[in-house]
Formats: C-alpha cells, sequence, structure tokens
C-alpha cells in the first residue's frame, strides 16, 4: 500500500471539498491499518493528494494534463521514493485500498500501464469533436470516478512529451477522453487497459468504485456532512431565463410549455420580438448567429431590474437558471442539487468545460447549454464590471471571464448536459439526480424529457402541493393522474416507468395503414401537433437564434399544412387504425411497437406496427 499514490479530483466549494476530505480520510485510515497495524500511535500517510490543495491556483487540475509534471514532482518526494503508481479518482470514488494494492501487485509497475473501467462512444458524439467517427465504440477511455491507475514509468514518458505537446484543441470538455487519446497518441502509445476490479457501480470484489451519492459511513467516520444539510431549496427560489429568438418561437417553446416549464414558478421568456401568446420579454438585443454575449447580458440586466423593483421577487428569488431554448431540464432535480449549496455566497455552478489550460492565462467556464446557474447575490457587481467585447462574442466564456476577475470561479457538476443523453457513456448518466440535457437535434425532445425527467418532477410537484410548502402552477388533469410505481430492473436500479399520460398528444401511437414508406413517426408526429397546436407561428420568422453547432441542423422550413388523407391520422372514433393507449417513456431502446404488440389481438388486422426502432 505505500507504493501507491493517490490524487482526488475535487474543487474548493464547501460541498465538495467536505466530500473530497471525506474520501481523503478513509483512504488514510485504511493505509494506516494496512502499513501500520501494530503502532499505537500511527503516524500520517502523506501519499493522498486532494487537487483543490495541492494546486489552489491551477485551474487547469481537473483536466489532469495540465498538471501532470507537478503531480510528478509530488511524487519524487522523500517521502514518496517508494511509489510505483499513480492512483486517480473523484470525490465520489469509493477506494478499498486493501484489494487494490492486492490486484496491483499482479501487475508489473515496471511497464508502462493505463489501466481502469473502460468507456467507449456510441456514436461519434460532438463534446469528443467527433473523434474515430467511423467506429466511435473503437476507441477506450477511462471512467475517471471508477479510477485510473498508471505507473511511474508512463508517468515519466508523458512529462517527456509535454513541452512540445500541441493539444488537439485549445478546449478541454472531456478529461478522461482527452487524457486517454494524449497516452494513446493516435496509437504509438498506449492504450487503456481494462481491469475488473475497476467498477462503475458497487459490486463484490471492486477495488475503486464509481458512485453518485457518497457513502453514509465514510462521512460520519470523516466527521464530516457530506449530504446536503442546508434548509432544502425551494422551486419558488429559482428564477428561470429561457433565451430564444422569433425563429423558435413555434416550435421550441411549445416543447418547454409541455414538459418541464408546467412545474415552475418564475419564469421569462427573453425574445427579440414581443410575442404575447407565448408571453415573451424583449430584450431589445438584435439577434446574432452565435454568441449571444450582449443578449446573455441584457438579461441579466432585466432581471436584477426586476429583483430590485419587485418586493416580493426580490424576497423569494436566490438562484438564476440561464437556459437555452432547446435545454431539456428537471427543475425537482435542480431544486435538490442547489439544496446543497448557499445562495447567500457568490456562486456559479454548471457543466464546466476549460480553455487554453495548458497556457497561464487559461480558464474555465460553464457552458451555457446545460444551463448556467448564478446565485443572485452576484447579479449587481457582475452587472457593474462586464462587457462584451462585441455582441456575438461567446456569451458564456465572457461571463466566466468577468466572474474570474472578481474572484468567481465555476463550481462543476457532471449533472448538467451540454449535449444530448445519446452523447454520453451510459455509465456517466445517474439515472436519478441528473439535471439537464441539450439539444433536438436527431432527437424527440419530448421523449428525452419523459424519459429521464418527468416522473421526478411530477412527484416533486404532487409533494410539495400536498405538504403545503409550494404554490405553482397546476398542471393538467391528464398529468395529475396516479403516478405509476418505480420499475427497477434485476439489479435493483431504478428505470423509468415505460408509460405515462402525455399532455397535448391526442394521437400518440401510431398505426396506420397504406402509408407512405418515406413518412416517419416523428413526422407524423409533428403533423398531428401541427394540427392540434394552439401556438401562434410567426408568418415571417426571423434570424434564428443559432449556436456553435448550428451547421448540424437542417435550415429552417416552416411545416407542411395538415392533409389527413395524406398522413393517415384521424380520430379514432371514425377509425380503427389508431389505439389510444399511453405514451411510453422510453428515448432509446423501449418503442411504441414493443407495447403494442403485447395488445395486437385488440388491433384490427389491417393494422402496421411501426417500430421506430426499425426505421
Amino acid at each position: 500500500a505505500h507504493e501507491l499514490s493517490f490524487l482526488v479530483l475535487s474543487q474548493p466549494a464547501k460541498f465538495n471539498a467536505a466530500r473530497a476530505r471525506s474520501l481523503r480520510y478513509s483512504i488514510v485510515e485504511q493505509l494506516k491499518e494496512l502499513t501500520q497495524p501494530d503502532a499505537v500511535e500511527p503516524t500520517e500517510p502523506d501519499n493522498v493528494f486532494l487537487s483543490h490543495e495541492l494546486f489552489p491556483g491551477n485551474d487547469g487540475a481537473w483536466a489532469i494534463t495540465p498538471v501532470l509534471r507537478h503531480v510528478r514532482t509530488s511524487l519524487l518526494k522523500a517521502t514518496h521514493l517508494t511509489a510505483r503508481w499513480l492512483i486517480i479518482c473523484e470525490e465520489l470514488s469509493h477506494v478499498n485500498v486493501s484489494l487494490l494494492a492486492h490486484h496491483l501487485a499482479k501487475e508489473d509497475h515496471k511497464e508502462k500501464l493505463f489501466l481502469g473501467y473502460p468507456l467507449r462512444d456510441r456514436e461519434a458524439t460532438i463534446i469528443h469533436h467527433f473523434a474515430f467517427f467511423k467506429n466511435p465504440s473503437s476507441f477506450l477511455y477511462p471512467y475517471v470516478r471508477a479510477g485510473v491507475a498508471l505507473t511511474v514509468p508512463l508517468v515519466d514518458h508523458l512529462v517527456e512529451l509535454i513541452p512540445p505537446l500541441v493539444p488537439l484543441s485549445d478546449f478541454f470538455i472531456d478529461a478522461a477522453h482527452e487524457f486517454a487519446l494524449l497516452i494513446w497518441r493516435q496509437g504509438t502509445g498506449y492504450p487503456l487497459q481494462p481491469r475488473r476490479y475497476f467498477c462503475a457501480k458497487p459490486a463484490p470484489g471492486c477495488a475503486i468504485q464509481a458512485l453518485f451519492q457518497p457513502p453514509a459511513r465514510g462521512a460520519a467516520s470523516a466527521g464530516e456532512v457530506t449530504g446536503c444539510s442546508r434548509k432544502p431549496t425551494s422551486i419558488e427560489h429559482i428564477m428561470f431565463a429561457v433565451k430564444t429568438c422569433h425563429k423558435y418561437h413555434w416550435d421550441r417553446i411549445p416543447v418547454l410549455k409541455h414538459t418541464w416549464t408546467r412545474i415552475v414558478e418564475h419564469l421569462r421568456y427573453f425574445s427579440d420580438v414581443s410575442d404575447p401568446t407565448i408571453p415573451t420579454v424583449v430584450t431589445s438585443v438584435p439577434n446574432t448567429g452565435t454568441g449571444h454575449c450582449a443578449k446573455t447580458l441584457a438579461i441579466l440586466r432585466l432581471i436584477r431590474d426586476e429583483l430590485r423593483f419587485n418586493a416580493t421577487l426580490q424576497a423569494t428569488v436566490r438562484w438564476v437558471m440561464l437556459v437555452d431554448d432547446d435545454t431539456i431540464l428537471s427543475p425537482s432535480s435542480l431544486v435538490r442539487f442547489l439544496s446543497c449549496y448557499d445562495p447567500d455566497r457568490d456562486l456559479y455552478l454548471g457543466e464546466r468545460y476549460g480553455y487554453n489550460l495548458m497556457s497561464t492565462d487559461g480558464y474555465n467556464y460553464v457552458t451555457g447549454g446545460g444551463g448556467i446557474v448564478l446565485s443572485v447575490a452576484i447579479l449587481d457587481a457582475l452587472q457593474q464590471t462586464c462587457e462584451c467585447p462585441a455582441p456575438s462574442s461567446p456569451d458564456d466564456m465572457i461571463l466566466a471571464a468577468c466572474l474570474q476577475r472578481l474572484g468567481v470561479r465555476p463550481i462543476h457538476s457532471p449533472l448538467f448536459h451540454q449535449a444530448r443523453p445519446s452523447d454520453y457513456a451510459p455509465e456517466l448518466l445517474d439515472p436519478v439526480r441528473t439535471v439537464s440535457f441539450h439539444k433536438h437535434w436527431q432527437v424527440d425532445p419530448h421523449q428525452v424529457y419523459n424519459r429521464w425527467f418527468r416522473q421526478s418532477d411530477e412527484h416533486y410537484h404532487f409533494t410539495t402541493v400536498a405538504s403545503g410548502s409550494a404554490s405553482g402552477p397546476s398542471l393538467p388533469t391528464d398529468v395529475t393522474d396516479k403516478l405509476q410505481p418505480r420499475v427497477t430492473d434485476d439489479a435493483g436500479e431504478r428505470v423509468s416507468h415505460r408509460c405515462a399520460t402525455y399532455q397535448h398528444r391526442p394521437v400518440v401511437a401510431h398505426m396506420v395503414s397504406n402509408r407512405n414508406e418515406n413518412d416517419s413517426i416523428r413526422e407524423l408526429r409533428q403533423r398531428v401537433d401541427d394540427k392540434t397546436s394552439t401556438v401562434r407561428r410567426p408568418n415571417n420568422p426571423g434570424h434564428g437564434d443559432d449556436d456553435d453547432d448550428a451547421h448540424l441542423r437542417p435550415p429552417h422550413q416552416a411545416p407542411p399544412p395538415v392533409d389527413s388523407s395524406s398522413t393517415g391520422v384521424t380520430d379514432a372514433s371514425q377509425h380503427n387504425h389508431i389505439l389510444r393507449t399511453r405514451w411510453c417513456e422510453s428515448n432509446e431502446l423501449q418503442s411504441n411497437g414493443d407495447h403494442l404488440l403485447l395488445h395486437q389481438q385488440n388491433l384490427p388486422e389491417t393494422a402496421n406496427i411501426i417500430k421506430h426502432s426499425d426505421l
């Protein structure tokens, strides 16, 4: 055990630092038992480091590569001359030091070894710069929370590479993937070698296992509270600010009104034009194709002014959640997450990206698509000191630069996501506490919401309203049906209940006879939505509130007029081609066809059941 050196990737925020110190305490106590079993007063092992303490001024510590040389220097201290392995983990890792030492003793520490739990992409993804797009699953990268082990010879080899190293990108997004690419070096380096004793979830025989919540026993042993001990945040404490524009009023806003905005209390839609049917708050800032810096600062200024002159809001609102109009989120998960932090402090939270971290002037920022959370306490200072170099400057990066000048660093949470669920390895997604996803590109946002967030939001709403602790908006009658019980798989993990009634979906399962084979399920569903939607569409859509990967989407087109005779979708009272069943929630694996096949005996013989997974 004395041949192991541990680096815990940690953050200085009070709540996160407490969890990291709890893990260090657990590792240190295990080291004492293993290396000094008979000592009356065992000495404190000094081979367990927290990154926020070891590198207090280095914003790139979480990305590993920028601090690797400094890590090696720590290993070469006199007390660490026996170090043979560098173990990297996170504040929510659980480490069994005895098992880890047992397994690593069987490995050759003189070789250049890179060991861990393997993750792989299901499809080429923007968060990995579309690497390996021909065969995304061919490249393995480690799940850092499940532990990573590197031999000292490999660390030495990497340190030699760093001075001439030119990063693949100025942006650091996924430290695990980017670090694995550095070690692999286009096939001339060393690939990740999977080992079964690094585990993505708790199981017998795991030396290091990833957790979504810290173990209670570890927290108690450390004498620290790693759970949330603060007074819980309420939905009424959060102001949700949606960035939108004229172009997306007719398609994106209805998605929001049918999903997560139904349970929020303070909601503002900020746009370039006035639309009383939504309604919108006009920013008086023309839209730009990218960046939106001027628009974002205008939004924050409008919120600050409203809070200043509205005494009721001023006494209630503690947080601002800034999101795009294609952000899909769970207000209830956000409430639970924010209950761990003090709104009276200057706080800035979300999913962290890094820019230019290999240099001395690099910095981290919260990426906008997954949502940016700011404490209201910070708004005045931010407005007084922050300016946009240009209206189209990247708002999330400029916001971070302004906050850094005020001494405020972002607090990272893996519960926020800049991309879609399919852009992440399944092991990385918390099935219960995830806060947000981003993008409507090649996904159905309703299904994403249903699969990940709906049950939690409805349960939260019913619980808070029933207890009298919230007075939020009432949900529609079809939503207030009795919630189905939670379903668990064989491993005991929570999975989403397969079907739930869905608001404003009069036709929820499409069985169409004589349909055009080129019509997809989504196209048919969209035509039904177009027919039933009550949201006014603009006659002349303006320039879009596009984002950095807008080229991935097809150009904007107005939907064609609805012709029920061409779609074959008609009222069930007139035809037997439509079954009014409950809309299936699953985003990726389950389809309506699976559910309908169970009831095939109730369908007319002429009905076609078309599973969208088969199209």
